[in-house]
């Protein structure tokens, strides 16, 4: 009886070391300045939100709510964000990233010229991330629209990461911005 105890802290110990792969899906229309985030676990959406840029806030609006929540892009929680992303960009497996974009101005010439441009360099970002995971699956699909005005773009990225190198990600990251708090000042610390 007490074998089947133990089966509990093992498989919670199997579940914090391995990898949960993530959907994460991002879309937004520059001329309606209005985008939208969907997160997905596995096949479990887990989270389904739509932002607007204002200034140097972003207001969300969650589906399931209907209250508007604004972030500040400058502060203390910012510091934690970016210390939590130099943290665990090396620990994020990257399975496949999709680029999507609808471009048009409304003149076909330009149109097509940004069209071109924005693939190129879309083309040269993915290609700089695939020299670092190249693991990840990367596709660019280009829509342009001759005729009317639109620019919407989207991305898809398919990532795996363990329950552990999150929580010490974020612990490490904690830990740092308290003591350049302390300090007054910015450090960063890579591992």
């Amino acid at each position: 009886m007490q074998s089947l105890w133990l089966i509990i802290p093992l498989f919670l110990f199997i579940l914090l070391l391995l990898p949960f792969i993530f959907e994460v899906r991002i879309s937004y229309n520059v001329y309606k300045n209005y985008g939208t985030l969907a997160l997905k676990l596995w096949f479990i959406k887990i989270v389904l939100i739509t932002f607007k840029i204002k200034g140097k806030t972003i207001v969300i609006r969650t589906k399931k709510d209907a209250k508007q929540i604004e972030i500040s892009l400058i502060g203390p929680e910012i510091k934690l964000l970016e210390q939590f992303s130099v943290q665990i960009k090396d620990k994020i497996k990257v399975k496949k990233l999709e680029f999507h974009s609808h471009i048009g101005t409304g003149d076909a010439f330009q149109s097509a010229m940004l069209s071109a441009g924005i693939s190129i360099a879309i083309s040269m970002f993915l290609g700089y991330i695939k020299n670092f995971k190249d693991t990840a699956q990367i596709d660019i699909v280009n829509h342009t629209n001759y005729k009317e005005k639109v620019f919407q773009i989207s991305l898809l990225g398919r990532i795996s990461i363990s329950i552990f190198d999150t929580l010490y990600s974020f612990i490490m990251a904690s830990i740092i911005v308290k003591k350049s708090d302390s300090k007054k000042g910015f450090v960063s610390v890579k591992n």
